[in-house]
């Protein structure tokens, strides 16, 4: 886990009230022609916030408006960087005619209609295009670089996108183009540079097979390019849009690929041109999701985003850092703990002290030690206070869960990336080295002249790790401070107020009991402690919608002990999964007895018709046989006579 000084200390640092910008270029979809979502691209802005070894890359080059597979839905990377606070570079694609472009507008409009300043006021500027004029060129025609646009049908483009800003927040924000540098110096095109308010510069010495293009000529290659664009760029600033040397791909001349290289030229080049405070958007963070592009120019490779680690070394030579100017900002910020350094910029034009509170300590120290790691406290503490090292602070106890105790009825996350967002009440704990959370607890007046301990208890791992109510997916601890003020129940980073240092553990553990501090209770009282994540490696998500986070529970208790809804959220959903899967089981018996009885009765009915109609077989055969049989009726006291002779007495009178 990396260590966090916030849970100790603060830092001052002065930084140029006009610090260039810095970021990187971001496509609207993946190898695989996947559209990037809202959660791709918060994803990817805050992983590049969290660079090893860099500070304030938090701008985003965009390519279009439009999000990708829609006609003219807004590219879901505006709220991405209204939610992660990242500034735009937009783009607005012109090499695919009128009609496209039209849609550009349309999609332009929307972002303005739908997100208003929140939107606009992320934006450093406007590019009309992107590469359109080297693609018409000789070089790109023979390096069938695909469809591009002529001088005057971007400088057409350009007066459109003008026209459609007019009015709204976004009028007089900059408005550019992006091409290779070899066609800022070509006089043919210098209606485009007199039609735009700056100049973006693509140049990847790589690419320049004419020359000496190895890595250590790199720089010399780039800032020759440079030189000449500033030169031809009438006065117009000079931003760069693209630049980069590839991490893998094929031997180009000279232009040898591989992290090595990269690591020279990043050093030889981007730290120079963040020396020299010149806008950049780097090429690229990560370019190899789903897909393996020939060359690669990804600083990250392929997997997880924030799981990864970079390709090579980001960090830049101390003779790099760019000189603050006279008009500068100071700033009170929470450093992200080893090997990292957060810087926030505040383009101003007067010169502010903004205090972003942090704990300071009630015991004044100017310098805490913890291992090997110097903290700079807050300028509310003067005199030392030497603090124990974290192997000594809070080891584990396993004291059950006991009567009485306090759970929170306030879970706040803070987020120190973003000073003035505004989280509310939660529900689930997320610890990592930019959260941190506020529980607020309700003593009870009954507590009074008893003894608190605030404790974090860790229930045993769950059978089942994906449901379980706790997750730990990095190692490492935690520090806890209470704050001086009532906590409300909006709170941002700028707005939680100051805090004293209460207590730590090393390491967090499953199955463990780990009391911090014990006090007298503050009855009748509400009472805030701030809790925060101490880790020595990157916290790193394992998918984009899942980062890697410590969820804990946390309550005071006399003994005030750690409980957490969450807990009794698990537990209610399970119990109501198996009260469902029991009624479904009775149902499918009812069911199953139902049938049976419906089967019985079909049985029954058409036993009762057999017999019915054997009966009626057997009356019908009666009756034939009756009908069909003659009747011989009985003579009584007659003579027997001849069979078959019918024996007649006639009588006859004598004539005579």
């Amino acid at each position: 886990m990396r260590v966090s000084s916030t849970i100790l200390a603060a830092a001052g640092l002065l930084t140029s009230a006009n610090a260039a910008i810095k970021g990187f270029n971001y496509g609207a979809n993946f190898n695989n022609n996947q559209a990037k979502t809202l959660v791709d691209f918060e994803y990817e802005f805050n992983a590049a916030k969290q660079l090893p070894g860099t500070d304030g890359w938090t701008s985003a080059r965009l390519y279009t408006m439009i999000q990708h597979g829609t006609q003219t839905n807004v590219i879901e990377a505006i709220p991405a960087a209204i939610n992660t606070k990242t500034s735009l570079l937009l783009g607005m694609w012109a090499s695919a005619g009128q009609a496209n472009f039209n849609n550009e507008i349309t999609a332009l409009k929307a972002a303005i209609a739908q997100y208003g300043t929140a939107f606009t006021d992320l934006v450093e500027g406007i590019s009309v295009g992107s590469e359109d004029l080297y693609r018409v060129s000789p070089d790109g025609i023979k390096n069938k670089s695909g469809a591009g646009a002529q001088p005057q049908e971007l400088v057409n483009y350009i007066k459109q996108t003008r026209d459609a800003i007019r009015g709204t927040p976004l009028e007089g924000k900059p408005i550019g183009h992006v091409d290779t540098w070899t066609v800022y110096v070509n006089g043919a095109n210098n209606p485009v540079i007199e039609a735009v308010d700056f100049i973006g510069m693509d140049a990847y010495p790589y690419f320049e097979t004419t020359m000496n293009n190895n890595v250590g000529s790199g720089s010399q290659l780039f800032f020759d390019a440079y030189h000449q664009t500033v030169a031809a760029a009438q006065g117009k600033p000079v931003w760069i849009t693209e630049t980069g040397w590839p991490v893998s791909g094929e031997t180009l001349n000279q232009g040898v690929p591989g992290a090595d290289n990269a690591r020279i030229y990043w050093e030889d080049v981007t730290c120079q041109l963040i020396k020299d405070n010149v806008n950049l958007w780097y090429y690229i963070l990560q370019d190899v999701q789903y897909g393996n592009p020939v060359p690669s120019f990804g600083i990250k490779p392929a997997g997880d985003l924030m799981a990864v680690s970079p390709l090579f070394d980001l960090s830049c030579p101390a003779s790099s850092k760019p000189k603050p100017s006279s008009s500068s900002t100071s700033w009170i910020v929470m450093p992200t703990g080893i090997g990292s350094s957060t810087q926030l910029n505040a383009p101003t034009s007067q010169p502010t002290i903004v205090t972003i509170p942090v704990i300071s300590f009630d015991r004044p120290t100017p310098t805490v030690q913890i291992s090997s790691i110097n903290w700079i406290p807050s300028p509310a503490s003067s005199t030392p206070i030497n603090l124990e090292s974290l192997e000594s602070l809070p080891q584990p106890t396993f004291t059950p869960l006991q009567e009485p105790f306090e759970y929170p009825h306030q879970i706040i996350p803070i987020d120190k990336s973003d000073l003035t967002k505004v989280i509310g009440n939660g529900y689930i704990v997320q610890l990592s080295p930019t959260i941190s959370i506020v529980f607020v607890y309700d003593i009870r007046p009954e507590f009074a002249g008893k003894t608190c301990t605030l404790a974090l208890h860790m229930p045993s791992p769950f059978p089942v790790p994906d449901m379980a109510p706790v997750h730990i997916r990095v190692p490492g601890g935690i520090g806890v401070s209470r704050l001086v003020n009532q906590v409300p129940d909006h709170v941002s980073s700028q707005s939680v107020g100051n805090s004293s240092f209460v207590g730590a553990v090393q390491m967090v553990e499953m199955a463990r009991q780990y009391d911090i501090a014990s006090f007298p209770c503050e009855a009748g009282e509400t009472v805030g402690y701030q809790v925060y994540s101490t880790v020595t490696n990157n916290i790193t998500p394992t998918t984009p919608t899942a980062k890697r986070y410590l969820t804990i529970c946390s309550t005071t208790y006399p003994y005030p002990y750690p409980s957490h809804p969450i807990i009794i959220t698990c537990i209610i959903i399970i119990i109501i999964i198996i009260i469902i899967i029991i009624i479904i089981i009775i149902i499918i018996i009812i069911i199953i007895i139902i049938i049976i009885i419906i089967i019985i009765i079909i049985i029954i009915i058409i036993i009762i018709i057999i017999i019915i109609i054997i009966i009626i077989i057997i009356i019908i055969i009666i009756i034939i046989i009756i009908i069909t049989t003659p009747i011989t009726p009985v003579q009584k006291n007659k003579k027997k006579t001849t069979p078959g002779i019918l024996v007649r007495l006639c009588v006859y009178r004598d004539s005579r």
